[in-house]
């Protein structure tokens, strides 16, 4: 079979989607690390940028490849590389943007003297790349600008390609003076693979323990993801001050610190016979629900599953210790019971037994239990009754015990 890629695979949406998701999550990471009086933008000055005090913008522009060298690495960023020329191609048109009144070399500088362009990509280094090289050099004083340009100017001779030749013209196009300042404010971050990982060390640097990070960064995530999308859905711009994020998300930082228990979102798996379990035929037994109801006793399951699954997770993750789970149990039982031996006084009939049971049990699911420093919400209150009946610690019925 033919190794060469298809058009369709050359393009494929797969490749472009992890580019934006690159960008997005350096996006994220900008925004973790603001400061008061600062903000940071999604492709709106560029594919991100950050406005820090007194006006001094960093334009980022952010290139992600999935090519990858021999060694199974990222491939390395090349001195004729079109993500290279490109990005400095579109610098150079911000910097004499006439419509932004940088039209003479005076208002270049200007805006030169408040900005820098940083180009960060998951592309490896390579000592081969003597652009990268000669910039290096340059800005550290240990080589002339006009050696940098010479190399240039020797690179545009050298392309090939006609899109990077015409990039490169370009750039040249900028007065020397210009030139020589853009260049002493690009900065170059390669080898930057693990986004994600920083966005997460990031989170940890907020003072969120290690065993929160993961549950932080989830909410997080979702929660910006759909605030992008909605200001995009009404026309706004992707940017986001200090003071705004601190307003908007100061809420899940406060729950990564707590001691308080969170519930990440899942669906559970439901069993195949719903009316097989125990606790749906206790239910059964005293028309709570009747065999048509099979939503309802679906949604009685995922109250139980969810309650039985989070107490499994919390005791993996040490965010509670078995004796706790014991406690809880003992404690919810012996609320039941007390409900239990009431209940049934002066119960004569079937029917009345049936009344008695079915307003015990509402009784106890407007109970809202507490586990440790937690207060569960009405349906995990109400799964725990659920899960102690599945287990046949407790019933409904007067002889639910009776078999």
């Amino acid at each position: 079979m033919s190794k060469d890629k298809s058009f369709s695979d050359k393009t494929s949406a797969d490749d472009k989607s992890i580019g934006f998701d690159y960008q997005y999550y350096y996006f994220l990471d900008k925004v973790l690390n603001l400061k008061t009086g600062q903000s940071a933008g999604l492709e709106v000055k560029d594919d991100v940028h950050t406005e820090l005090d007194v006006d001094v913008n960093i334009l980022f522009q952010i290139k992600h490849t999935v090519q990858t060298s021999a060694a199974g690495d990222p491939i390395a960023l090349t001195e004729l590389d079109s993500d290279l020329w490109k990005t400095l191609y579109n610098w150079s048109q911000f910097i004499c943007d006439k419509s932004q009144g940088r039209g003479t070399s005076r208002e270049q500088l200007k805006y030169l003297e408040k900005t820098e362009f940083h180009l960060v990509s998951n592309k490896t280094s390579s000592a081969k790349n003597k652009f990268l090289s000669f910039v290096e050099s340059y800005q550290c004083g240990d080589e002339t600008f006009d050696a940098l340009y010479s190399h240039i100017e020797s690179l545009g001779q050298k392309a090939e390609d006609a899109n990077i030749k015409s990039y490169i013209q370009s750039v040249l196009k900028l007065s020397k003076t210009v030139c020589k300042k853009f260049f002493q404010r690009i900065r170059f971050e390669l080898i930057l693979n693990d986004v994600i990982g920083r966005v997460k060390q990031s989170i940890l640097e907020k003072i969120i323990d290690a065993d929160k990070i993961d549950q932080v960064f989830s909410r997080l995530d979702s929660n910006i993801r759909a605030d992008n999308f909605m200001a995009v859905k009404r026309g706004e711009a992707i940017q986001i001050s200090f003071e705004q994020f601190m307003q908007r998300y100061k809420r899940i930082f406060d729950d990564g610190r707590t001691k308080k228990l969170v519930f990440p979102p899942f669906t559970p798996d439901l069993p195949d016979d719903i009316f097989a379990q125990r606790f749906i035929k206790c239910l059964l037994a005293i028309n709570d629900i009747t065999i048509s109801g099979e939503e309802l006793a679906i949604d009685y399951t995922k109250y139980k599953l969810r309650l039985a699954t989070y107490l499994n997770q919390w005791v993996q993750t040490g965010d509670l210790v078995m004796d706790e789970v014991h406690e809880f149990h003992d404690e919810v039982f012996a609320r039941w019971r007390n409900e239990f031996r009431a209940a049934f006084r002066g119960c004569s009939t079937a029917s009345d037994i049936v009344d008695a049971a079915l307003l015990m049990l509402n009784t106890l699911r407007r109970e809202r239990f507490t586990l440790g420093d937690t207060e569960l919400n009405t349906s995990l209150s109400n799964g725990e009754l659920y899960y102690l009946s599945d287990i046949e610690r407790i019933g409904w019925h007067r002889d639910w015990e009776v078999k």
